[in-house]
């Protein structure tokens, strides 16, 4: 999966990258909130939007070198 080519990101940021992406987070008009997205997962909200924010963190920077 591309998992193997990203940056190392934790199981929590994993999990909360993959549900957001499963469940359409991503798309336009968003499938899901992060309240959704959250309680999915298992977590506060707060801490949903930790690990996400650092898991985009660590992707967004890998993604723009390869335009």
């Amino acid at each position: 999966m591309i998992y193997a080519m990203l940056p190392k990101l934790t199981e929590k940021q994993k999990k909360a990258l993959s549900s957001a992406i499963k469940n359409g987070y991503y798309g336009y008009p968003r499938k899901a909130t992060l309240k959704q997205l959250a309680k999915d997962v298992g977590v506060s909200l707060s801490t949903f939007q930790f690990h996400l924010a650092k898991a985009e963190a660590k992707v967004m920077p890998f993604l723009s070198r390869n335009y």
